[in-house]
Parts: structure tokens; sequence; C-alpha cells
């Protein structure tokens, strides 16, 4: 448990941790007089194309210390269980700044307390995958390797997606590909946050082919279901980084 609070200072001790802070607030200006519900959106889509690599390049190195992982096997205690105190603490560490930067961008926008809520949850559910994540990578790989692998994760579920669910649906229209299709928008918690974004504000945008899916396959028109699917990944992805850590550490 004392590697929780030790990794939270450890991060932290790098300036970069703090950019959100300002960064956040700054990029919240270009989406003054948008609409509440538009504003809310567009950060949030700005904020799942910037955090990812940010979270990566941050956190990883501090995660693949094989110093640490040494001092840890002479311990009583499960290495894997250490590692994941750690990841835990980096998390902790980019949640305060995170969700100041996301307050005062808020404040900043003029948000009125949901869509303020809406805004600070949906980050920080977006935040903590990206950790989750890296502790993953970072739990069996070397530091350039984990980076780069997290890295092809953030393409493939942040820029290549839309493009690829919509070519694939378009290119085999003439097969059953629903469940296919379905399965693909159920396993990218992102897309998820952002369509329960966009329902939940009733913003004036379109879903994109994440909402219609949903709506068309499930009757999805708002509710608790992309809070669900985060907390999933979230889970899977602590659940991969402690056994990966751990067939490792064997």
């Amino acid at each position: 448990m004392a590697l929780l609070p030790l990794y939270t200072k450890a991060l932290l001790r790098n300036p970069w941790a703090l950019a959100p802070v300002v960064l956040l607030p700054l990029l919240a200006l270009a989406f003054l007089g948008r609409g509440e519900a538009v504003a809310v959106v567009s950060l949030f889509a700005s904020l799942a194309l910037l955090l990812p690599p940010f979270v990566l390049a941050l956190s990883v190195p501090l995660l693949t210390l094989r110093e640490d992982w040494a001092f840890w096997a002479g311990m009583p205690q499960s290495p894997a269980r250490l590692y994941l105190f750690g990841v835990l603490g980096v998390g902790l560490g980019f949640s305060l700044p995170i969700l100041a930067g996301l307050a005062l961008a808020a404040g900043l926008l003029g948000l009125g307390s949901k869509a303020a809520s809406l805004l600070m949850l949906s980050g920080l559910g977006l935040l903590w995958v990206w950790v989750a994540l890296a502790g993953w990578v970072g739990a069996g790989l070397e530091p350039a390797r984990a980076l780069g692998v997290g890295l092809l994760v953030w393409g493939v579920l942040v820029l290549a997606y839309d493009p690829l669910v919509v070519g694939l649906a378009v290119a085999l229209r003439d097969y059953p590909l629903e469940g296919f299709l379905l399965s693909a928008v159920l396993l990218n918690p992102l897309e998820m946050f952002r369509v329960g974004l966009l329902y939940a504000l009733e913003a004036p945008v379109l879903v994109g082919p994440t909402g219609y899916l949903l709506k068309e396959f499930l009757g999805y028109s708002g509710g608790f279901l992309p809070m669900g699917a985060g907390l999933l990944a979230i889970g899977l992805g602590f659940f991969g980084a402690g056994w990966r850590f751990a067939q490792r550490d064997r």
C-alpha cells in the first residue's frame, strides 16, 4: 500500500505531469460560445486525442524500472500486487492535475453542474482506461516496446476506429456483419464514452457509426452502458497487468 503514494509523488515530481492544469483551460478557450453540449463533447474529443500519448509517455518509464522490480522480488508481498499498487499510484498522480484542469476548463466555459460533472467523469474514465493499458503493456515489455504498443492501440482506438468500422460496413454490406460490428463497438470504451456524453447532453451533433449501431441493435438512447464498458475495460487492464507481471516474475 505504501507504493501508492510513492508512485503518486514520483509522477508529480515530473513538471510535465502538471501540464493539464494549464493546457486544458487553454484548450477550452477554443470552444467558447459554441453551446454547452457541443463544447463538452468537443473538449472530450480533443482530450481523447491528446491524453493517451501524454499518459503513456509519462507512465511507462516509471512502471518499467527494473531496479524497482528487483527490489520487489525480495519483499514478502506478491511482486504483482506491488506492481498494481504502483499503477494505482500513477493513476492517482494523473487524476489530480486532470481534474484540476477540467474544473478550470468547465469554469471558463460556464458549464452547469450536470455538464461539468459529465466532463470530469468522462475525462477521469478516459484517463484510467489508458493508465490500465500502460500498466498492462509495461508489465511485460521493455520500455520502448511498451510505449510503441501503447501508441499502436491509441492509433487503432482513436485515429483509425471510425474509418475502419465504416469501411468494413460499406465494403461488406452484403454480409451479416451486425454481430461483428456491435462487438467492435462494445470493445472500444472511448467511443462508448463519447456516445454516452452525446446522449446525456442531448448534443445537436451526429452520434456517428457507434451511436447508430448501439441504437439500432441494443436500443440504446442513454444510460449507464458506457460507464459499464469503461469500468470493464479498466478492470480488464488491471487484471491483465497483474497477470502479466506475475507470469514474468516466475
